[in-house]
């Protein structure tokens, strides 16, 4: 059973009994899935409490006592209020004065089984955000010079997100990779081949030299013991005269989140996406709007997870035509289009999607999801954040919600 502390308050009126007696139904539910901590003001330290940690306001008059703790509670704060002895109306002081003074938080009041889900969201979330710590992020190479806005700083991820970020020298992927014979990659590279739907341009070949790329970058994820890592794979053409797609999306499939062209943000968005949802993520560039007024637009990039995808077909990478990439094709389901991003991850952006086709235009990246989105199109052309976003299979605007909301809490 998942811990989880509340820190109540409650007016000099109320005995803790009668909190207890009076918000009966509320903490009923609870109890029935948290073991629960109730710490009260007296009992605060100047640590915040470990584990899922939100506010249960039990009465009005508590709103000079939430301020003058307010340096002791959670960076995203949650205020419990089922609406008895005017909990609501103290909340709605609470986050308003929050709100003046640049706290972040949110009310969550309703029927017990909506407070019910925005508790489980939010423990859930803190979950999500704790499995972050300690996480080593690569950049393998610089990030690509176009990306003028999608880098971060390495200082402030370990400080706030507990990731520390691993400059890797490209130059260690290429001596890999020449190390590596042709012989030592066959098996993986029939097995590519095999399960793919089709393939178009490249020939088996070019396979083998894109698996032999594969397996250099594996053994520099488990030499430097990294648990994601982005790659400058455009620089990696000339010397390598292959492309970096089916690296990034077998180390995909196995786990690592892995980003293109050294693009910080997105690959920490991703990190993010896995931890709070255990899916897959795809990085991929916003490419075409088709209609404004319905948010229906393409994303499209050169290598998804095969795993991901319900088939794909084996193709040559978009730019370069050259090497190998993942033409992924998926059936209509709903997704979730997500970015963070700032130079200390303090945005985001959060839509539901459905995915209507797969296009299959020539003048676009392989893999190609036609999307209609639940948030108006005016945010990629008046405040986008950068240029890759991460696309996940299924709905999961509510529980990421909650995850961005604590990330960008901790980034202030």
């Amino acid at each position: 059973m998942m811990k989880l502390n509340l820190i109540t308050f409650a007016s000099s009126l109320a005995t803790r009994e009668s909190i207890f007696t009076d918000h009966h139904e509320l903490l009923d539910a609870i109890k029935e899935k948290y073991d629960v901590r109730y710490i009260f003001p007296e009992e605060l330290d100047s640590a915040t409490p470990e584990d899922a940690t939100m506010v249960l306001v039990g009465s009005g008059g508590v709103e000079e006592m939430v301020k003058a703790n307010i340096d002791r509670l959670p960076p995203y704060i949650v205020l419990i209020a089922d609406g008895l002895k005017n909990s609501l109306a103290a909340s709605l002081e609470i986050l308003s004065w929050m709100r003046l003074n640049d706290r972040h938080g949110r009310v969550l009041h309703g029927p017990t089984s909506f407070i019910m889900q925005g508790i489980d969201d939010y423990a859930a979330a803190s979950e999500a955000v704790a499995r972050l710590h300690g996480k080593r992020v690569g950049v393998i190479g610089k990030p690509s010079g176009w990306l003028i806005a999608s880098n971060v700083d390495y200082a402030a991820m370990r400080e706030r997100w507990g990731i520390e970020m691993v400059d890797v020298p490209l130059d260690e992927v290429v001596q890999g990779y020449e190390a590596i014979g042709d012989d030592e990659v066959q098996e993986i590279a029939d097995e590519f081949i095999s399960k793919a739907v089709g393939v178009k341009e490249p020939s088996r070949d070019e396979v083998v030299k894109a698996m032999r790329l594969y397996r250099s970058v594996k053994g520099i994820v488990e030499r430097y013991r990294l648990d994601a890592f982005t790659l400058n794979c455009f620089d990696l053409i000339p010397t390598t005269r292959t492309t970096g797609c089916v690296a990034l999306a077998l180390l995909n499939q196995e786990g690592i989140p892995a980003g293109c062209e050294g693009d910080e943000q997105t690959l920490l968005t991703m990190l993010a996406v896995q931890a709070a949802t255990s899916e897959m993520t795809f990085m991929a560039n916003p490419s075409k709007i088709l209609d404004n007024a319905a948010h229906e637009m393409v994303f499209a990039h050169c290598t998804i997870a095969p795993a991901m995808t319900d088939r794909y077909i084996v193709r040559d990478h978009y730019e370069s035509l050259s090497g190998v990439a993942v033409e992924g094709v998926f059936d209509p389901m709903d997704m979730t289009v997500v970015k963070c991003g700032g130079r200390a991850m303090e945005r985001f952006f959060i839509s539901r999607a459905r995915l209507l086709e797969c296009t299959d235009n020539p003048n676009m990246c392989r893999t190609q999801l036609h999307l209609r989105l639940d948030e108006p199109l005016d945010y990629f052309l008046e405040r986008s954040i950068g240029n890759h976003h991460v696309i996940v299979r299924g709905n999961h605007v509510e529980r990421l919600t909650a995850v961005f909301r604590q990330l960008s809490a901790l980034s202030n």
